[in-house]
């Protein structure tokens, strides 16, 4: 039902007051645009009703806490929130050249948005490194000419490593065009915070999302039943309580007393993940209970935590490299 049946005569259980409505309005915010939102309430809502539902929808954004829904969504945020905020004054100047006054985040989950339109991107989220191999191998891992998606055939660089190393001399690229460096700029900040999770880097029961599991006594995670790869991407995240910025804020505290910094190259980067998939691995029908989850929460915060640290390092070389 659209906003715009809000209040409209018939059953109760077949309408939906403003209110109703514009929570629904406010909780799509995350992946419809706020042209989206005016469409949404003005076709043919009386004034009185389009009040009602703006008022509402307002007071909802005011009160809402921003609740975490999954290292594919508000993790990328986080991610790109703690690169923007160690950007040099030049890379600054890059993205803005780029996105205008848009931060970071709000282009941080475009390249799972454009996924179903752009099948030739699929693999490029993830690279599946065997469990048995010891790291990561390019010809091994990143030419897949079986994967029934589009180009994967002739595409030797169908990998998150190769990817992030492509997008990243693209948008150095003084020659290159701007829609080409802009598209850069955005697979890049989804691109490194898919290869710090690490089930993004191993290829056993498709990533982990083959392997079923109970997750905190539940096993059924929304419309889908729980799995191991979607525990890594939303449950355990989840599981903390905390909102974006508060994580942010305990991230930014977990680089200052663990003294991380930046380093190695997207082929480190997935090698490390891998190595932590492996320590996380469950058999299938296993438990995620909180003895899991106080021994595994510490490396998905330090995994956010670095992709933000690298992501911000690589922006910083791409729009510095871009000045020579």
């Amino acid at each position: 039902m659209r906003c715009s049946e809000a209040g409209s005569p018939g059953p109760a259980s077949k309408r939906r007051s403003a209110v109703e409505c514009a929570t629904l309005v406010v909780v799509g915010f995350s992946s419809r645009s706020l042209t989206n939102f005016w469409t949404e309430v003005s076709g043919g809502v009386n004034p009185m009703k389009r009040a009602m539902v703006i008022g509402a929808a307002i007071v909802l954004t005011l009160l809402t806490p921003s609740i975490l829904v999954g290292w594919g969504t508000e993790g990328h945020d986080i991610v790109a929130s703690l690169a923007e905020s160690r950007l040099t004054e030049n890379a600054k100047r890059g993205m803005r050249s780029l996105i205008g006054d848009a931060s970071l985040a709000s282009v941080a989950n475009w390249a799972d948005e454009v996924r179903p339109e752009r099948d030739e991107t699929y693999n490029w989220h993830f690279v599946d490194i065997p469990e048995s191999a010891s790291g990561f191998s390019d010809e091994r891992d990143c030419f897949l000419p079986h994967s029934r998606h589009k180009g994967s055939a002739t595409d030797h660089h169908n990998c998150v490593v190769d990817r992030i190393e492509i997008f990243q001399q693209v948008l150095s690229d003084r020659n290159a065009s701007r829609d080409d460096r802009l598209e850069a700029l955005k697979f890049l900040v989804h691109f490194v915070g898919d290869v710090h999770q690490p089930f993004h880097a191993i290829g056993e029961a498709a990533g982990g999302n083959g392997i079923a599991v109970t997750e905190f006594g539940s096993t059924q995670c929304g419309r889908h039943p729980c799995n191991l790869h979607g525990a890594w991407d939303s449950g355990l995240i989840r599981h903390t309580g905390m909102g974006r910025d508060e994580y942010v804020a305990h991230l930014e505290t977990l680089i200052t007393d663990e003294h991380l910094t930046a380093s190695g190259n997207p082929e480190d980067w997935a090698n490390e993940s891998h190595g932590y998939a492996r320590s996380a691995w469950l058999p299938d029908g296993a438990q995620i209970d909180e003895n899991y989850y106080r021994k595994e929460i510490q490396v998905v915060d330090q995994r956010l935590a670095l992709a933000g640290l690298r992501l911000g390092a690589v922006l910083n070389q791409a729009f510095t490299q871009m000045q020579h």
